[in-house]
């Protein structure tokens, strides 16, 4: 009973964003080549070293974040959230979801792994909904979601099929 039964893969960061960056990204190297192509020694001084370090920077940022998705997870066994593998949490320390409003900036003062007024959070860009899990420790954890009737749906038939296994299982 591994199967996956919801899955969503979402952008960490509005597109808009993105593009400022890549654009800043492109002035900033357009602006390198400029001054390698019109100054004597550019790559020598210190100036034409830290500009073009930061050219080189930006691009890497540009590609990361235009890049980065924010993925969820959830089969009969476990929650998975985050980035690249991300955070796994077995079903067996989940008690609840609820789904709640919020918003970004000023809950999760902003997009992606946050720490904010509401707690950790999980926040992809364009969500203005998503599930609070909430531990058997007490503790809980909030993940946005675009699609947060289907994940909540997943996530209660998960856990009561998880909860009347338990009750069979000695």
């Amino acid at each position: 009973m591994n199967g996956v039964i919801y899955q969503e893969r979402m952008v960490l960061i509005p597109p808009i964003m993105a593009l400022l960056v890549i654009a800043s990204a492109i002035g900033l190297v357009a602006f390198a080549i400029y001054e390698i192509l019109t100054v004597d020694k550019f790559l020598e001084s210190p100036g034409g070293l830290v500009l073009m370090v930061s050219a080189i920077m930006m691009v890497i940022l540009s590609i990361a974040l235009s890049s980065l998705k924010l993925k969820i997870i959830v089969t009969y066994d476990s929650l998975q959230v985050g980035l690249f593998k991300g955070r796994v949490v077995s079903l067996n320390d989940i008690h609840s979801v609820t789904a709640e409003d919020f918003s970004p900036m000023k809950d999760y003062f902003g997009w992606g792994i946050r720490v904010g007024r509401k707690g950790v959070g999980y926040i992809a860009a364009g969500t203005k909904k998503g599930l609070r899990i909430n531990l058997n420790a007490g503790k809980s954890f909030f993940i946005s979601s675009k699609r947060t009737f289907e994940f909540e749906s997943a996530m209660n038939t998960v856990l009561k099929a998880k909860k009347n296994s338990s009750r069979i299982d000695p």
